[in-house]
């Protein structure tokens, strides 16, 4: 994104105390045009996936649950939360009494019977209960792999049944393209087994790494309410600190792509699912600060390019394992004995926003507060900046809203602070700022946002506060630096 006219999108974080200019780059020197012309960031752009068979447990998607009803509430009040993933294709409404196939793991001991379980009445009237809690609205995923237009139209009276109006879409299967060979083989199974069903409020594919089949599914689904797909920057065995924190170019293309054959399609084109690596997440990695300063770029240019809405999976280990058939994500080892957020951490995957699970109880990661200053943006328009000397590991965006304009600056290098030097501004405007910041990229505790510390903190009574800087010069101009491994969150009014 970044270009000599750069469209670079908003939200950030500044770490201060201010570090002298002498000390860091040549600033980087960035002009706002009078007016932003670019597309409003959706109001649903920051949302949550997670295993469908968090179900079993009628406890875990419930009112009753606060804290993840409050860790939901304060990333995004009008959120979206997509159930699916591999456990999905192996549920059943409770009560199904139809045949079914012996079903096989997919990716490993393929010789072992993989168990039906069941979806039950109870664990979606609390689902229920949880999405008006939290103001969340669903996406969900139906089983396809059991090949069953009986289980589908079964199963979908149920959800539609219990859920209502709080049901965004329902999709059948996921990531099919690892199970049919072909689009055309997939299709064919789709309009057999979604018959039943009636196409009013289905969506998808949910595939993985398949953009011709979202293209083709919505040429010839035209009645989906939205267009959906996934993405991962790679498998855990691979991920680093220095991977994540690389832009990846190619796939804000494939996102523009994506966007434009859903223009036609109510809610347009989501990641339904996404996270940094897959197979659980890198250890040191996905839980570390760095994937906070990722996934705050990663929102804000899935947002630029046209995405509706961008669901990172997430939740318990043993959900996630399941998911990956016993796979072994790492990051276990804490006990009673080494205090409660290093058991919330070990009971949370790798890669989930939000840590614990029910005997632990929630609290966010550093994941989380990317995602939380990315959907501050929500509402504005984005400016398309004018990048006057661009700098490496700088990316920034900016939207105007009604109470001013908000600037995300995010310095992904891991030594070197970058100056930024900010033209166009209201002259003598009011600034605040919100850094987002930790001792270093892979701290997994002490990360900040805005002025208070206690973030990390579970069921902590946090607020972001901003710190007053200066105001801006009468030339329109302000001038800061941006530490190391950092973000910046600035508000002008």
């Amino acid at each position: 994104m970044l270009k000599r006219r750069c469209f670079i999108q908003g939200m950030a974080a500044m770490a201060l105390p201010l570090v002298s200019t002498a000390q860091a780059a040549p600033a980087a020197r960035v002009r706002l045009p009078a007016r932003a012309t670019g597309s409003v960031v959706p109001q649903t752009i920051v949302g949550l996936s997670y295993e469908t068979d968090n179900l079993r447990d009628p406890r875990f998607f419930s009112a009753s649950n606060t804290g993840l009803v409050e860790a939901f509430r304060r990333l995004n009040p009008q959120g979206v939360l997509r159930l699916g993933g591999n456990t999905s294709d192996l549920a059943r409404p409770a009560g199904f009494e139809g045949p079914l196939p012996v079903l096989h793991p997919l990716y490993r001991n393929r010789e072992r019977i993989q168990p039906y379980y069941d979806v039950t009445p109870e664990a979606l009237d609390a689902l229920a209960g949880f999405l008006d809690a939290t103001g969340w609205k669903l996406i969900f995923g139906i089983n396809m792999r059991a090949d069953s237009p009986e289980l589908a139209a079964q199963y979908a009276r149920m959800v539609r049944a219990r859920l209502g109006s709080r049901l965004l879409a329902i999709q059948l299967g996921n990531e099919a393209n690892n199970y049919f060979k072909t689009y055309e083989d997939y299709k064919a199974a789709w309009d057999r087994i979604v018959a039943p069903l009636g196409r009013t409020g289905i969506a998808g594919p949910d595939s993985g790494a398949n953009t011709d089949w979202v293209q083709r599914f919505g040429r010839e689904v035209p009645e989906s309410v939205l267009l959906s797909r996934h993405y991962y920057r790679e498998a855990a065995e691979r991920g680093s600190l220095a991977d994540i924190l690389q832009h990846d170019a190619d796939f804000d293309r494939e996102i523009a792509t994506l966007a434009k054959a859903a223009r036609r399609h109510p809610q347009g084109f989501w990641l339904t699912e996404t996270n940094s690596y897959y197979r659980g997440g890198r250890v040191g990695v996905s839980n570390a600060f760095a994937s906070a300063l990722w996934g705050l770029d990663f929102t804000l240019s899935a947002a630029w390019h046209g995405a509706t809405g961008v669901c990172f999976q997430g939740g318990p280990r043993r959900s996630i394992e399941s998911s990956l058939e016993g796979h072994d994500t790492g990051g276990r080892g804490a006990d009673r004995d080494e205090g409660l957020i290093a058991r919330i951490e070990a009971a949370a995957s790798n890669y989930s926003p939000i840590g614990g699970d029910l005997e632990t109880g929630f609290a966010p990661r550093p994941l989380y507060y990317g995602l939380l200053c990315a959907q501050l943006l929500a509402g504005g328009r984005f400016y398309e900046l004018e990048h006057a000397e661009p700098q490496p590991n700088l990316r920034m965006y900016a939207t105007a809203h009604g109470d001013g304009l908000r600037i995300v600056a995010i310095n992904t290098s891991a030594d070197t602070p970058r100056v930024l030097a900010l033209e166009g501004l209201r002259p003598r405007a009011r600034v605040r700022a919100a850094p987002l910041r930790a001792p270093s990229l892979d701290a997994r505790h002490a990360l900040a946002f805005g002025e208070d510390e206690g973030t990390l903190l579970p069921g902590a009574a946090w607020t972001l506060r901003y710190r007053d800087l200066p105001p801006v010069a009468q030339d329109g101009r302000i001038e800061l630096t941006l530490p190391a491994g950092s973000a910046l969150l600035l508000h002008t009014s």
